[in-house]
């Protein structure tokens, strides 16, 4: 399970950068609003699966109503959470212009520098917020969410990946982010939930804690978590 999940992080890593050259065009379409509105009110509910609340409401969602899985409801939570967190992290150390805030000709010029904060290169038209497009905290909730749902619910999984996919396109659609932002960080993602998975790290202490409890393993249909 982890080392797939170390394998997507890097595909991830590199898709991002295949997507820089296409991140302005792609920006610019959506800022034409050329989007169906179908598919704009469907994106729309997607963000819900990327929310940190929408996420809570869903984890909160199966631990009330499958009492087997609770123990490994722990590690979900965690990957999902602590992805996010790191998320808030690389964001105050990778300085980018969201797409809405500023429309620029050069990918290379919506990024402003490290640490965009604290080295005063915040435009004076923006918040802080407005310079931490990368990488977008919401589609690394909703990648952690997608593994950590097809960890419990292994049927489920493409399902999931479907959810995760509408709220990454949404953050783009919304001019949120570029998609290099939503792809790097299913890459940020992939790489927090391998090391929640893996025995040799955090999950070896996760496999303790689920061991001890009553019931079924967790597992992928084809490998045993960790």
């Amino acid at each position: 399970m982890s080392r797939r999940l170390y394998w997507l992080a890097a595909l991830f890593l590199v898709a991002t950068a295949l997507a820089l050259p296409v991140d302005i065009p792609i920006a610019k379409f959506c800022t034409e609003g050329l989007v169906r509105d179908f598919f704009d009110t469907l994106l729309g509910l997607a963000e819900v699966f990327a929310h940190g609340l929408g996420a809570a409401c869903i984890l909160l969602t199966a631990f009330v109503l499958d009492a087997g899985h609770r123990r490994h409801m722990v590690r979900v939570v965690i990957s999902v959470f602590g992805a996010g967190m790191l998320a808030n992290l690389a964001k105050l150390v990778v300085g980018r212009l969201r797409p809405r805030t500023l429309m620029v000709d050069h990918v290379w010029d919506s990024f402003i520098g490290w640490f965009p904060v604290w080295s005063g290169n915040v435009p004076r038209a923006s918040r802080s917020l407005e310079v931490q497009s990368f990488p977008s905290g919401h589609a690394i909730v909703a990648t952690a969410l997608a593994i950590g749902l097809s960890a419990l619910y292994p049927r489920g999984r493409w399902l999931f990946v479907f959810f995760a996919v509408l709220a990454a396109l949404q953050r783009v659609q919304a001019t949120a982010h570029y998609l290099s932002d939503t792809i790097a960080g299913a890459a940020i993602a992939c790489l927090f939930c391998g090391i929640c998975f893996d025995a040799r790290l955090l999950g070896r202490w996760f496999d303790r804690w689920e061991a001890n409890s009553v019931g079924n393993r967790c597992d992928f249909p084809d490998e045993p978590l960790g």
